[in-house]
């Protein structure tokens, strides 16, 4: 049999209540210190929510991509409010600035390089080659004496629509002078996140190179360091049409350079940049997408980053 549990009380022994009174003023003491810590994480929570992007620098996003990588960004020419993105599932495009984004009319193709210019439209990718002249409409194989299509980069001159550069993954860097359909051998090895500009009439090639960036005045074939920008690349460049201002993607935010490359300043934009884009008809006009596939816009060359109603 179970044995019955006594219902019966201690007497309260000599000194009990005097510390029963203690632990009452003990918790009346912590009363205050609990409501302040109260408010406290209450004002930390209202702040995350209303600043999500706290750690971005002040950046306020325009949209969130949601696509499973990040590759690459640009510009219409012809109009700044046309945008392109690139990821390994297909192309988004915006017809809004940013605030928005559908799918283009190519699917599921790889879309690691993106580059517009004036009436054409191009992406290239893993055994990707392929052009719009019908502003999207339709696409087209680009026609090629690559000895590979695993492009891992690609830039147009931006003074001369036929005059191109291509890094074939496995062969190396090539460039075109006749709209892509002949290239020509510049130099081997590996290359990423190719970008141009135009100093006078000619272009100018900027590239990374073993983790750093490099620039090259004659096609390719020789190269020069820029300098380091104070932080691990983390993307590519995108040059203003003049070489003016080159913004590079870096793990440690956006940094811009006014002397073409000869050194870096940093940006009000401090998360981690991937994919950068600058406008052609305005170097302060600059796009992001971060490593959370966040896209930003600032028009006044990373030094704010409002929101799309800013």
């Amino acid at each position: 049999m179970r044995a019955k549990r006594s219902r019966r009380r201690a007497r309260p022994g000599p000194g009990s209540e005097r510390r029963a009174a203690g632990a009452r003023e003990r918790r009346r003491g912590r009363l205050p210190i609990l409501i302040g810590g109260g408010v406290l994480a209450v004002a930390l929570a209202a702040l995350l929510v209303v600043k999500p992007w706290a750690d971005e620098g002040d950046a306020v996003p325009w949209s969130t991509l949601g696509t499973a990588d990040v590759h690459a960004l640009a510009f219409d020419p012809g109009d700044g409010s046309r945008l392109y993105f690139g990821h390994h599932g297909g192309l988004l495009e915006s017809r809004d600035g940013g605030r928005s984004w559908r799918a283009a009319t190519v699917s599921g193709a790889d879309a690691m390089n993106v580059r517009a210019s004036e009436g054409r439209v191009q992406i290239a990718g893993h055994d990707v080659y392929l052009e719009s002249t019908d502003g999207g409409a339709t696409w087209q194989p680009v026609p090629n004496d690559l000895p590979g299509l695993d492009l891992h980069a690609f830039a147009i001159d931006p003074g001369d629509a036929d005059h191109a550069w291509a890094f074939a993954a496995g062969f190396g860097l090539f460039e075109t002078t006749d709209a892509e359909r002949h290239f020509t051998l510049r130099q081997s090895g590996n290359w990423g996140y190719l970008a141009a500009y135009r100093e006078g009439d000619a272009a100018v090639l900027l590239a990374v190179r073993d983790q750093g960036g490099a620039r090259s005045r004659d096609g390719g074939a020789s190269w020069e360091p820029l300098a380091y920008p104070g932080a691990a690349l983390a993307g590519g460049f995108a040059a203003a049409t003049d070489g003016s201002a080159i913004y590079v993607a870096t793990s440690a935010g956006l940094r811009r350079s006014t002397d073409r490359g000869a050194s870096w300043q940093s940006t009000a934009f401090t998360g981690v940049a991937l994919a950068v884009a600058v406008a052609p008809a305005d170097p302060l006009d600059v796009v992001i997408v971060d490593e959370a596939t966040r896209f930003y816009r600032s028009r006044d060359g990373g030094a704010t980053w409002p929101g799309p109603e800013g």
